[in-house]
């Protein structure tokens, strides 16, 4: 990326170095977890304000001087400026991720990866509703790669787009502005649509996001216009407006204000715009004196490979060790400051300098993009999709079972839990249970036949719920086939089988989706599929930590989560049973503190994965009074029995397969094999007693 302010001939401004620096750190304090930085995520705002500004100021000195825009030096200047370090840090992040990450955890990486290289992870990690702002340290290494897949998307249409409207400007002055401002206007408009319908698009959006980096491309236009003219000093007013943007930048990136991060961000761009307006048209003024010293122009100078390198050194040491913000932004802050500045020492600064490569322009560029695809098809799949055991993750895990008391296990399973524990882990294809979901299926009135999963004779058997409801499903097949009995479902991931419940954490359209598949379906659809028997199986959400504002009412309700969960589960009950039907509720599956599957991947013995019996939940105990208030129509059953014969501690694999996919849901592979078992605590719950 070119620096400089606009002007008739390009200059150089170290104040607006200085200002990268203070956006890159902001973005770091953030990233740690300091609660005195809460909305430093800001930083990111101002970069692209910033990256905006000095682009169009670019581009806009080429059609000066030449009347054309030189694309080819525009682009393979960003080729040698960007490619190498991004390439570098994703090649060694995987190679680290190799060392200290399971297999599981590595398999979803490889895209993430490749979406980085390939400059669309912002729409890679858009697609797979990433939370940005979400808690918890099993992150992805290359998340933040999403800004620089905005950015190099608006970069691959701008330059002729800008070429084209200063063309038309040659006659018409005003064209330019007015027509990038109504981008901007538009850009604008879909980040405040968005962030109320879908704020994970409002937030990687290039369409929401474009609207920053357009600001400083007016910005940069307004400033060459003939009526602006720019002086060392300034003026009492512009040196005002400078350090009137920089006091907004650094308000909005503490904890202090609380505000939207739709607003915050376009706060930030409206201060990030006088920041910049300010120190450009007063050199020598404060806020510009202030950026302009040694430290923050050398920081700033070095800040893109610093934001490259701090994100993936604090996933690791947050995985690896347990350290408080201050400690992370400490190590990350150093971590990152050193391997940028040996970044452009050794590799950013002579290839950015190379009169070698200033001569092959197009090659240039085309080398790059063959870099960047050769490592995303070839070398990154080969490094992380690698099964190669994590040798760091391994040895720790090792430590801590070995030192773990001895466990007590039913008498009968004593014997044989102790061989299988000291047992080494078979080879399995990991990459088969990751996404062993299993299948889901709706219909409408019209068609209630698509839902059919198993055409058999009576009882009639309809399988309602979310993931856990999938999760049933084929071991149901398995038995509906075996036992002669008709089998349909209506299953949705993260949609509860209780109706009027909405679930927030689903997309918009999905929460749409969900309601449809819950109330209106249990109205209008099942009474046309006969059922003798309702299956409903939901994970339960009843943590108010976790699901207190995202598990709501359809419509609102002043319910407390508790309390919501148990009025649904006996209004929809009492819908279910109007039909005529009985309902059998699935109770809570045994959760694991940590991931099973991952534990497996990565250890070398069954004793390393061992997985304690967690506590029964919340809503077992509501599905319990529900089925005692109504004997005979309701009934619950467990498969925790099935799946954890040994209780209070679970061996994570039997008979050669893993029993969990993840921290709360059991493969379908291992209910399938034991089928028999679950077929028998469905017998004993006496739901099918005196069904046809």
């Amino acid at each position: 990326m070119a620096d400089g302010p606009p002007g008739a001939s390009l200059r150089y401004q170290p104040a607006l170095d200085g200002l990268r620096s203070v956006a890159v750190y902001l973005v770091l304090l953030f990233h740690s977890g300091l609660a005195v930085a809460r909305g430093g995520f800001i930083g990111v705002d101002l970069f692209f304000v910033l990256s905006g500004f000095l682009i169009t100021s670019v581009l806009l000195s080429d059609v000066t001087e030449s009347g054309r825009v030189h694309f080819g030096r525009f682009y393979a200047r960003r080729a040698r400026r960007l490619l190498l370090p991004a390439v570098l840090v994703i090649v060694v992040t995987s190679i680290v991720f190799l060392l200290i990450a399971s297999f599981v955890d590595r398999l979803p990486l490889v895209g993430d990866a490749q979406s980085a290289l390939l400059y669309v992870a912002n729409w890679r990690f858009l697609s797979e509703s990433s939370n940005y702002f979400a808690t918890g340290l099993g992150k992805s290494p290359f998340l933040h790669f999403w800004s620089l897949g905005i950015e190099e998307q608006f970069y691959v249409v701008f330059p002729l787009l800008l070429l084209l409207l200063t063309r038309v400007g040659r006659r018409r002055r005003w064209v330019p502005a007015a027509c990038l401002a109504t981008l901007f206007a538009l850009s604008l408009a879909a980040q405040l649509h968005w962030a109320q319908l879908d704020p994970n698009h409002a937030y990687y959006g290039t369409d929401t996001r474009a609207y920053q980096l357009l600001a400083g491309a007016v910005l940069a236009l307004v400033l060459r216009s003939r009526q602006v003219r720019l002086t060392p000093r300034g003026t009492g007013v512009t040196d005002a407006v400078g350090l009137a943007g920089l006091a907004g930048v650094l308000l909005l990136g503490s904890g202090l204000l609380s505000v939207s991060i739709s607003n915050r961000g376009i706060a930030a761009v409206a201060f990030g715009v006088l920041l910049i307006g300010g120190v450009t048209l007063a050199e020598q003024g404060r806020a510009a004196t202030l950026l302009s010293r040694r430290t923050p122009v050398y920081l700033g100078q070095i800040s893109y490979a610093t934001y490259l390198w701090h994100w993936p050194i604090i996933v690791v040491i947050t995985d690896l060790y347990r350290l408080t913000p201050l400690e992370v932004a400490a190590i990350s802050a150093v971590g990152a400051t050193a391997l940028a500045a040996a970044s452009a020492a050794v590799l950013e600064t002579p290839v950015r300098r190379s009169r070698v490569l200033d001569r092959f322009r197009w090659p240039t560029v085309a080398a790059g993009v063959a870099l960047c695809s050769v490592v995303a098809v070839a070398l990154v799949p080969a490094v992380l999709g690698s099964h190669r055991r994590p040798a760091v993750t391994t040895a720790l895990t090792h430590l801590s079972h070995f030192n773990a008391p001895a466990v007590t296990v039913p008498v009968a399973h004593r014997a044989s839990f102790r061989t299988l524990s000291r047992a080494k882990i078979p080879n399995v294809n990991w990459q088969s249970y990751v996404n062993d979901n299993g299948p889901t299926r709706s219909c409408t009135a019209a068609a209630p036949q698509k839902c059919v999963v198993v055409s058999g004779g009576r009882p009639v058997v309809v399988l309602v719920g979310d993931s856990h409801a999938r999760m049933l499903l084929p071991v149901l097949a398995a038995l509906a086939r075996e036992h002669g009995f008709t089998l349909a479902e209506n299953a949705m991931s993260s949609c509860p089988w209780q109706a009027q419940l909405s679930n927030l954490i689903l997309t918009p359209a999905d929460q749409a989706t969900c309601t449809a598949e819950r109330g209106a379906w249990y109205r209008d659809v099942l009474p046309t599929l006969h059922p003798d028997l309702v299956v409903v199986a939901s994970f339960a959400r009843d943590n108010p930590a976790i699901y207190g504002h995202s598990l709501i009412r359809t419509g609102g309700s002043n319910e407390t989560l508790h309390q919501l969960i148990k009025d649904t589960t006996n209004e929809t009950l009492a819908q279910i049973t109007a039909t005529g039907a009985r309902a059998l509720i699935l109770r809570g599956i045994i959760t694991s503190s940590f991931d099973p599957l991952s534990c497996l991947s990565g250890a070398t013995y069954v004793r390393q994965c061992l997985v304690p019996v967690s506590h029964p939940s919340v809503s077992d105990t509501y599905y319990r009074q529900a089925a005692a208030a109504h004997p005979g129509s309701v009934f619950t059953f467990s498969l925790n029995q099935v799946a954890c014969p040994t209780a209070p501690v679970c061996l994570p694999i039997l008979d050669g397969i893993p029993v969990w996919r993840n921290v709360n849901h059991y493969t379908t592979e291992i209910l399938v094999r034991l089928r028999a078992e679950v077929w028998n605590a469905i017998t004993r719950s006496g739901a099918l007693a005196g069904v046809p």
